[in-house]
């Protein structure tokens, strides 16, 4: 049998992929396959997730109980050392000593060739979801073989099955499903997605077949969510496609898997870099501030700047022979009005026109016109002296 493998992950709206509480993980020589979601408001989910998911697929448990134990145990080591650091808040050593656990669904796949004979095995607790859509399929209800421990009708809910960290305080009864393997795609679910799923039925399975990468997968959640049609949740989905090619056993033709450790890395790498860049940027304003010259003073200075020392003197020199100029302007002008105040005081007052004699005959007949008085009083000035 030939395998492919594609794997996607996102964290909720708004959130980090470092928030992310959803984990998968699968082993090529174990033919093993797990998906898990971290209950968000239990204690260090996240690391139970991962440690369940990775846990099963890298060794094969005779038993069931010998596998939660396992993960117990690495789960309270990992998360006795975080209490013990001298920066551990409070609150979080009080959860410690109240020994509150982490809480998790689980779905575990495993694929088995004995006896030239093709056969997969499932468990699954909690709402994430296990789907196997055969390669042809007509009737997508009645061929579509859903593992979940809910029973139907299936309604999703902030109260699923789960395992837990800490002695035997899990919810629910797991659900085991086997069958012989065929050529098919087997789809591991969140709950997010294995609702949008079941909601979707075929339009989803034509949906999931043009996904490229991580990033169709994250361009396809946002749209889903804008929409409506899929829930603000953490979402993972871990694909397995099975084809027939002649051979025996087990090959794998093609991994296309996001790692959700990378992603942190990567997103946390670019948070840095917008960080320093912010950093940077105030720094220089500042600075421009500080530095910064007023207009007026800036003017002046490259006034100055701009002549040297001897044309500076001599703009000074100018300005003070306008400015004497001016003055000496301004007083000649104030002398000259005194002189003409002065004149006219001086000159005589103009007779009544009413006064002035009429004009006179002579004994020949001629007229004789009286003798005007100058009305000028320039005219009378030069008469006078």
């Amino acid at each position: 049998m030939q395998l492919s493998i594609k794997g996607f992950i996102k964290s909720k709206e708004s959130e980090l992929f470092y928030d992310c509480a959803d984990r998968f993980a699968y082993d090529k020589n174990n033919h093993k396959f797990s998906i898990s979601d971290g209950v968000s408001k239990s204690f260090f989910p996240k690391i139970w997730a991962d440690i369940l998911v990775h846990t099963w697929v890298n060794e094969d448990w005779k038993t069931d109980i010998d596998f939660i134990n396992s993960c117990q145990k690495k789960w309270l080591k990992n998360v006795t050392e975080i209490v013990q650091k001298s920066d551990a808040k409070w609150f979080t050593k009080n959860a410690f000593n109240r020994r509150e656990p982490a809480l998790a669904t689980f779905i575990g796949l495993s694929f088995h060739f004995r006896n030239n004979d093709y056969s997969w095995k499932a468990q699954a607790l909690g709402d994430s979801f296990l789907f196997f859509v055969p390669k042809q399929f007509i009737d997508f209800e009645k061929e579509i073989e859903v593992v979940s421990s809910k029973e139907s009708p299936i309604l999703f809910d902030n109260f699923p099955d789960y395992l837990a960290s800490l002695s035997s305080s899990h919810k629910g009864e797991k659900k085991i499903v086997n069958g012989n393997l065929k050529e098919g795609c087997f789809y591991l679910m969140t709950d997010a997605l294995a609702e949008w799923f079941l909601n979707e039925k075929e339009n989803a399975i034509n949906r999931i077949n043009v996904w490229t990468g991580q990033k169709d997968f994250e361009h396809f959640i946002d749209e889903e969510r804008l929409s409506k049609r899929l829930g603000n949740d953490d979402s993972a989905i871990l694909i397995i496609t099975v084809e027939k090619d002649g051979k025996d056993g087990f090959n794998y033709s093609e991994e296309n898997i996001a790692n959700i450790n990378d992603l942190i890395k990567t997103e946390q790498s670019a948070l840095k870099h917008k960080e320093n860049r912010i950093t940077s940027t105030e720094n220089k304003s500042k600075i421009n501030s500080a530095t910064e010259v007023p207009k007026e003073n800036e003017n002046a200075k490259n006034t100055v700047s701009g002549n040297n020392e001897e044309e500076c003197v001599e703009e000074l020199n100018d300005s003070k022979k306008v400015a004497e100029n001016s003055t000496n302007s301004t007083f000649e002008k104030k002398q000259t009005v005194d002189v003409q105040k002065k004149v006219i005081e001086l000159a005589p007052e103009p007779e009544n026109l009413n006064h002035q004699k009429k004009d006179t005959q002579s004994d020949n007949g001629t007229i004789i016109k009286p003798a005007v008085k100058p009305t000028n009083s320039s005219q009378n000035i030069t008469d006078k002296f």
